[in-house]
């Protein structure tokens, strides 16, 4: 589900359940195990971008994927294997390959993982299938969130603490890529450093505050800041805030630097065991090329539902606008998208 196991109250609850909706272990024997889903969507963008009609090859992971994982554990190892594909993904190294690939060491209270394995930075999840809407709000669409690369990393954890750091190839998906969703694959210099705290001992909240850094040659940097907080005011609401920024060039007001605030506020209501319904409201502003040049900067709101159908099979619809404030207009997003379990 959500990257940090929250509280299962109000909506955490419906979407825990929803979340094994979309994947539910299938045991091969007391080892190994399989999960996977596939989802896909008749998606339409319309607006001041090109108009984009898509059924079934968006190339987006967020809408048209198919992922299928193998765990593994033995004694006090876990491992786990993931093949993703994205159909008609733009990429230089294809539309499918390997995404997740690690191995944990876990004693008492600490986890030593080394492999291939995503960030844990950002509220809503890689898999979209977890998330309440199908695309990312403001927040989790600045910086550098939700992307895989390799390394190793050290967790505290406990029932209401988790802690941890990680050093890794780099900390940012390189721009282009030697493999299928993964850093620069260089470890001689330039690595990636990322942390985060997650405390979940308050009655209904939950909150995480998270930040990654990289020192690339040439005195170029990249800093990127995520912290979010989830307050289960129902048995059936749930509220969320979300906030990230992120820094990358030579000095604060460096030619070269892009600078970008976001932040998304999100409501999700859980009508009953099989319909949920969330809407939400956000604002990226960024710079670029000197610090008055606006880069990216809009408002975003927008509602979504998901239903369940059967436990293998539901139903997701996410209406969504963003009003850009640099006179290039509005852009509409309109999508329904079933969701298989396997």
């Amino acid at each position: 589900m959500i990257k940090h196991m929250t509280k299962l109250t109000g909506w955490t609850a419906a979407l825990a359940a929803l979340a094994a909706t979309a994947s539910a272990e299938v045991k091969i024997n007391d080892n190994l195990a399989l999960e996977g889903y596939a989802i896909g969507a008749l998606a339409v963008t319309e607006g001041s971008a090109a108009q984009n009609d898509t059924f079934l090859d968006s190339g987006n992971k967020q809408i048209d994927a198919v992922k299928v994982a193998l765990n593994g554990k033995y004694g006090d190892f876990t491992g786990k294997v993931s093949l993703f594909d994205v159909p008609k993904l733009k990429s230089s190294t294809g539309d499918a390959g390997l995404l997740d690939a690690y191995v944990t060491y876990t004693k008492g209270e600490f986890a030593v993982t080394a492999g291939k394995f995503n960030s844990w930075l950002g509220y809503e999840s890689f898999d979209s299938p977890s998330n309440a809407f199908i695309t990312f709000g403001a927040a989790d669409n600045v910086g550098y969130i939700a992307n895989y690369t390799t390394g190793a990393k050290v967790e505290y954890i406990t029932k209401t603490l988790s802690a941890g750091i990680s050093v890794r190839d780099s900390l940012l998906p390189d721009a282009t890529p030697k493999g299928f969703f993964q850093g620069d694959g260089e470890y001689s210099n330039d690595q990636g450093y990322e942390g985060y705290v997650l405390y979940s001992g308050i009655d209904k909240l939950t909150v995480f505050a998270g930040a990654g850094y990289q020192d690339v040659s040439g005195g170029y940097k990249l800093e990127t800041y995520n912290a979010w907080a989830a307050y289960a005011a129902t048995d059936k609401l749930t509220l969320v805030a979300s906030y990230a920024s992120h820094f990358n060039g030579t000095g604060p007001k460096s030619s070269v630097q892009t600078v970008s605030f976001a932040y998304t506020l999100q409501a999700s209501y859980a009508v009953n065991d099989k319909l949920s319904i969330s809407g939400r409201f956000g604002a990226a502003d960024g710079t670029a090329g000197s610090i008055n040049t606006t880069a990216s900067n809009y408002t975003d709101y927008g509602v979504a539902s998901t239903y369940i159908i059967t436990p293998n099979f539901s139903v997701k619809g996410e209406v969504t606008k963003q009003d850009y404030n640099d006179n290039t207009g509005d852009t509409f997003f309109y999508a329904v998208q079933g969701l298989f379990k396997f």
